[in-house]
């Protein structure tokens, strides 16, 4: 028997009897070969298309996550720009305040530099909040300089203080109610706080004088002076020149007599003098 032959037997319905199938066992291999073969290829070319595919998909995923990560940045980054803008445009408002208030300290005859142009503060340590309440505290403290009267009315050395004294006139304890400024006959005297001109004109022994009306109770008094330079209703700003010292009324000497009321009553003006 021929080892390279293989006989199958076919049994048809019908009863036409079997019928012989002769196979070479070499050619069954070959097609069994060739049949795992194309079997193998395209499971490893399905197994491949779906990898790709797969993997097409997590990248096409990834790339849009991307995307939408550097859309949402690029906005953030805009937002962030505008509001950096926004601050650094308040801080600039608030350093021309705190100019603006330097000015008036030097008109009040106040020697203290104020830290304009400080520190650079950087944008993560700036924010809506804080410059909000940097500004709303400089503003009432501006409000309040401008309007409390802190400062000199002129540049000069006290030569009598608050209280009680040796009247140069009666030679006995008397009571002063203000300080007694060393000055030039001419000397410009200017307004230690915003007001209205109260009183103008000639006051007994204070000799040609001005009242000036302030807020929150305030008035403040120049007395013995040469010149008037104001009108009673006529408001007035810091710093504003309102008269010129001299040695009028009951005086020794060329000097600007000056008072501050608080309320009704007369206070020390020399804790108003300065800064402390």
């Amino acid at each position: 028997m021929d080892k390279d032959h293989l006989t199958i037997m076919l049994i048809t319905p019908g009863g036409k009897g079997p019928r012989a199938l002769n196979l070479k066992i070499s050619h069954l291999k070959i097609a069994t070969f060739t049949f795992i073969f194309f079997t193998i290829v395209s499971l490893v070319s399905f197994a491949s298309t779906y990898t790709f595919y797969k993997a097409s998909e997590s990248k096409t995923r990834s790339v849009k996550h991307l995307a939408n990560t550097i859309d949402t940045l690029s906005q953030d980054l805009m937002a962030n720009k505008s509001t950096e803008v926004n601050l650094r445009g308040r801080m600039k408002d608030i350093e021309n305040k705190l100019l603006e208030m330097q000015e008036m300290l030097d008109k009040k005859g106040i020697k203290k530099d104020l830290a304009v142009g400080g520190e650079f503060i950087p944008a993560d340590r700036l924010s809506i909040s804080y410059v909000d309440f940097m500004q709303k505290d400089i503003e009432e403290l501006f409000n309040t300089m401008k309007n409390l009267p802190v400062g000199t009315p002129l540049e000069g050395k006290i030569n009598s203080g608050f209280g009680y004294r040796k009247d140069p006139f009666r030679s006995r304890i008397g009571f002063h109610s203000g300080v007694d400024i060393d000055a030039k006959f001419g000397d410009p005297v200017v307004a230690t706080a915003d007001g209205v001109v109260k009183k103008t004109g000639w006051q007994g022994s204070y000799g040609k004088t001005i009242v000036l009306q302030h807020e929150e109770g305030f008035e403040t008094i120049y007395g013995h002076l040469s010149k008037i330079s104001v009108e009673e209703g006529q408001k007035i700003k810091v710093g504003e020149v309102i008269g010129k010292a001299g040695n009028t009324g009951r005086s020794t000497g060329t000097h600007l007599h000056y008072e501050v009321i608080k309320d009704g009553k007369r206070v020390n003006p020399s804790n108003f003098l300065s800064l402390k």
